[in-house]
């Protein structure tokens, strides 16, 4: 029983041991958990989309694009790793469940989200029991104007939930019609990780 007992407590440890560095290191597994969108906000210009096509077309539709199209949206080139895992069960279901106003005219609306916000939010995230480091991309804002979107880059601690890492990340939007216009920003996003990630590892 003793034995036992040690051997789970040692399994234990060794899934709750994940630490901010480990983003850093690239023989870490990182698991891809999507494009949570639970508190965008649109600033609307010319637009003619809904808050309902927000959550129920687009949300999904950008995640979807980038599972689908693996070369242009390159999740393990963007944090140095050969490969990733991906599963996108919990921000599936933090999109499918927001009640938030997506759409608005205020402008300051680019820059509303704060990591405490961010940590809250994955904090109800159900990960099923999974372990190591997750990342997703938080979807702050998207100004039209401005033609550019706001994300902030988080890696987590998939057993406890902890916030390893969170920073807010700008991409210039571009493309054909709505959905592959803000998909633009999302790759953009990506291609600036690995320079990016060079400079959070050295704290800035």
């Amino acid at each position: 029983m003793k034995r036992i007992a040690f051997l789970l407590s040692l399994f234990l440890g060794t899934v709750m041991s994940v630490q901010a560095q480990d983003v850093f290191d690239t023989r870490q597994l990182v698991t891809w958990l999507g494009l949570d969108f639970s508190a965008l906000k649109l600033i609307k210009s010319d637009e003619m989309v809904s808050n309902e096509e927000l959550q129920n077309k687009y949300f999904p539709g950008w995640n979807d694009l980038v599972m689908n199209e693996p070369k242009k949206f390159d999740i393990a080139k963007a944090v140095d790793r050969a490969s990733v895992e991906s599963d996108l069960g919990a921000v599936t279901q933090a999109n499918k469940s927001a009640k938030g106003d997506f759409i608005t005219t205020d402008k300051a609306a680019f820059e509303h989200l704060k990591k405490e916000q961010i940590v809250q939010m994955v904090k109800k995230y159900n990960l099923k029991g999974k372990s190591g480091i997750g990342l997703v991309l938080v979807a702050e804002a998207m100004d039209k104007n401005r033609k550019e979107a706001s994300f902030w880059v988080t890696f987590i601690n998939m057993s406890t939930k902890e916030v390893l890492l969170s920073k807010p990340l700008i991409g210039e939007s571009g493309g054909f019609g709505f959905r592959n216009y803000w998909a633009g920003s999302i790759n953009k996003v990506l291609k600036a990780m690995p320079g990016e990630m060079k400079k959070w590892k050295k704290g800035n």
